[in-house]
């Protein structure tokens, strides 16, 4: 991820954690981080078949 010449590389382990994050607290995510938490949950959906994400999400409840 790069943001105005800043990057930063995040692991598995901080992407699903990031998703899992957003998920729980998706009624107060800034406008300015929508951007992250959508990429956070489509890497965890890219990364695992449908069945394995829900019951990921599913922890967030």
């Amino acid at each position: 991820m790069s943001i105005n010449g800043i990057q930063y590389t995040f692991s598995d382990n901080e992407l699903k954690q990031l998703a899992l994050f957003f998920r729980k607290n998706n009624y107060v995510i800034p406008k300015s981080l929508e951007a992250l938490a959508e990429f956070a949950e489509n890497y965890v959906y890219g990364k695992t078949t449908i069945a394995e994400a829900e019951a990921f999400f599913e922890s967030a409840n």
